[in-house]
């Protein structure tokens, strides 16, 4: 049976495909809910409003209803949000586990590849009363959230291996208040798929999941969450854990450095904004930016999606089973057509290049070597300015 196989290189920087690359799905800690809706059952929501139709209501449901709201605040109504609550005896490495049939898997395998965007956390609370364990807090969060990252992994590089890449934001529950605590995220892991999101809109234990996953959901691929020329988030309030984020400013800079997403202020410019959008892996890795690992999720489905055209087809070679130079050309010349018509035309990415190696010998290994490459638009993160009088 014939396949197309795509491997990402790392360290190295006609009609038009649509790969609708904001659609979000949340899984959450609920309950069955008096509106009608029952736990474990994958919905597809519209709107807030559409959340009340799917059967969720904020009196039975409190801790889902604002992560939708928040949602919705950022994305806007309309927008494409895959939901499912799962019991309290899950916790959220439980939710990640890819051997968990009632779990994120359940989700993403109802959404049949459409969710680019995943995010996953739990109600501390209502887990800790519902398995009767109480939560355990190791370096400064709730220990099942840094597993939750490890299992994340597995979960997205199956999905990754079956053509439906997504990538991954972890609510951080059961912050201590010690940012000198937290792990470095960005050390020793190597999982770009996953970030995690460590700050609140409010006090307690619980993380503003929503409000990131709706603002990432809202904006281009390329773009990064924490771009201040889009505009401050729609709260109007911001915490980590139980301190307002002006008292402990000095503090973010310790939390951003560790890898995590959280909030970020800048004097003289009215509110809230985000630190980044690092992953779990070393800043030096080409995917540890959401937004560039957005970008090459969306090129990983283009190229998917033409080379699939051509499994099995025949391919012209020379006598000596080698590649005719004018096919590796007009193929070579397919999937930079719908790269260019799709990204480099919106500024997705800066530029798209292809090479077919035409000497690879067809005819006796039946296999395809296509090297696809591209270059990735700039930030301006660290603005450097030199002020003074002229003469």
């Amino acid at each position: 049976m014939g396949s197309v196989n795509i491997t990402l290189a790392n360290n190295q920087l006609g009609a038009t495909l649509q790969t609708n690359d904001g659609i979000a799905g949340l899984v959450l800690t609920g309950q069955d809910d008096s509106g009608g809706y029952h736990l474990g059952t994958p919905i597809l929501v519209t709107s807030l409003a559409n959340l009340a139709v799917q059967g969720i209501t904020e009196a039975s449901n409190a801790f889902a209803h604002r992560q939708v709201k928040e949602f919705y605040d950022e994305a806007g109504q309309g927008a494409q949000l895959y939901l499912m609550l799962v019991p309290a005896t899950q916790k959220v490495s439980d939710i990640a586990d890819h051997t968990n049939a009632d779990g994120a898997l359940k989700l993403l395998t109802f959404a049949q590849g459409k969710v680019k965007l995943l995010g996953i956390m739990s109600d501390d609370t209502a887990v800790a009363s519902a398995t009767s364990v109480p939560t355990v807090v190791l370096n400064s969060l709730n220990e099942e959230v840094y597993t939750a990252i490890t299992k994340m992994n597995v979960l997205a590089a199956s999905f990754f291996g079956d053509q439906k890449p997504f990538r991954a934001l972890i609510g951080a529950t059961s912050y201590n208040d010690s940012s000198a605590g937290l792990s470095n995220l960005t050390a020793g892991t190597t999982n770009s798929r996953t970030a995690v999101v460590l700050g609140d809109t409010q006090t307690g234990l619980s993380s503003a999941l929503g409000l990131v996953l709706g603002r990432l959901s809202a904006i281009p691929v390329m773009r990064k969450v924490s771009r201040v020329r889009t505009g401050a988030m729609s709260n109007s309030a911001a915490y980590i854990g139980s301190n307002r984020v002006e008292t402990i400013a000095s503090e973010l800079s310790v939390i951003s450095e560790k890898g995590f997403i959280t909030w970020w202020i800048y004097p003289n410019v009215s509110g809230y904004f985000l630190s980044g959008d690092d992953t779990c892996s070393s800043f030096s890795d080409d995917y540890h930016s959401l937004a560039h690992g957005r970008v090459i999720d969306k090129a990983h489905l283009l190229a998917y999606s033409t080379f699939v055209q051509e499994v099995d087809d025949e391919v012209p070679v020379k006598a000596d089973g080698t590649l005719d130079s004018g096919f590796c050309k007009w193929l070579s010349q397919q999937i930079l057509n719908q790269v260019n018509n799709t990204m480099t035309a919106n500024n997705e990415i800066s530029s798209a290049s292809c090479f077919i190696d035409p000497v690879q010998n067809i005819l006796s290994t039946n296999r395809l070597n296509v090297v696809l490459r591209i270059v990735p638009v700039g930030y301006a993160t660290d603005i450097e300015i030199n002020l003074g009088f002229g003469s």
